[in-house]
């Protein structure tokens, strides 16, 4: 994947990868000085690694927003919270005159928001429901890996060669696990908002 022109183009990166592969590619992301331009759905992928995002809105138009995939939710909500408040203040301070259409009213006479200020409703991602189906059985092996290791270590006291090994092992077992841990976290919080919107 390193290359000498500097620009990556990345379609959905993190649907056909495993964790520890996915750590990789987001570690050799972190520490590339070029441009990557990715599709993905993933939003913690976004998070991590965007610092500035392109959306395609509804009216066709694209537009840019800067930071990661949370700050571009929050700047959607933001607007649809304005967009809300405007419609308040034109219907209680009389903005139109009786009979006027409404200009938010579609072909049909409904009155509503326009489709691109609709709320979306949050859901998982593919990306995310199979971590989430997955991440807790994987914390409980590493940390046994961890503990097994921790074993190993104790009883190889006079290896020298054999304790770098497994201190390497290790530091990277534990730097995965704190890895899941957070993934696990967001997950676990983003499941807890997605039920309380249902």
């Amino acid at each position: 994947m390193d290359t000498e022109v500097g620009l990556h183009f990345m379609d959905e990166p993190t649907n056909d990868l495993d964790v520890t592969t996915l750590a990789i590619l987001e570690d050799y992301l972190d520490s590339f000085d070029g441009i990557v331009i990715t599709v993905s759905h993933d939003r913690y992928f976004l998070d991590r690694i965007v610092q500035r995002i392109f959306a395609f809105e509804r009216d066709g138009k694209l537009r840019q927003y800067e930071g990661g995939y949370t700050d571009y939710a929050l700047r959607l909500s933001m607007e649809e919270r304005e967009a809300a408040g405007e419609e308040t203040r034109q219907g209680s301070g009389g903005g139109r005159i009786q009979g006027q259409e409404d200009p938010d009213a579609d072909r049909a006479g409904r009155k509503g928001k326009p489709d691109h200020m609709k709320a979306r409703k949050l859901k998982f991602t593919y990306q995310e429901q199979r971590d989430y189906e997955t991440i807790e059985a994987e914390i409980a092996s590493l940390e046994e890996r961890a503990e097994r290791l921790e074993q190993e270590t104790a009883a190889a006291v006079t290896d020298f060669v054999k304790l770098n090994v497994l201190a390497k092992e290790k530091e990277e077992v534990e730097t995965l696990l704190e890895e899941k841990m957070e993934r696990w976290m967001y997950l676990e919080e983003l499941a807890a908002r997605i039920a309380a919107e249902n």
